[in-house]
């Protein structure tokens, strides 16, 4: 079962462990991922949007 529908998070679960906590900076990237350096195939590349440095973003979550 997926995680989104197990836990339903509407978003990935936070794995990445930095000094014993999960730092913020997850929603960035874990475990050596960095999400806003993923573009678009070719063919979907029209999807795509620049990065908002001045994006902010409001969450819920359903984790126990």
């Amino acid at each position: 079962m997926k995680e989104t529908i197990k836990y339903d998070a509407c978003d990935e679960n936070s794995w990445d462990l930095v000094g014993g906590k999960y730092p913020l900076s997850n929603a960035c990237g874990q475990l050596g991922q960095s999400y806003q350096d993923y573009h678009c195939s070719e063919e979907e590349k029209h999807m795509e949007c620049p990065v908002d440095p001045n994006m902010s973003i409001t969450a819920v979550t359903h984790a126990k």
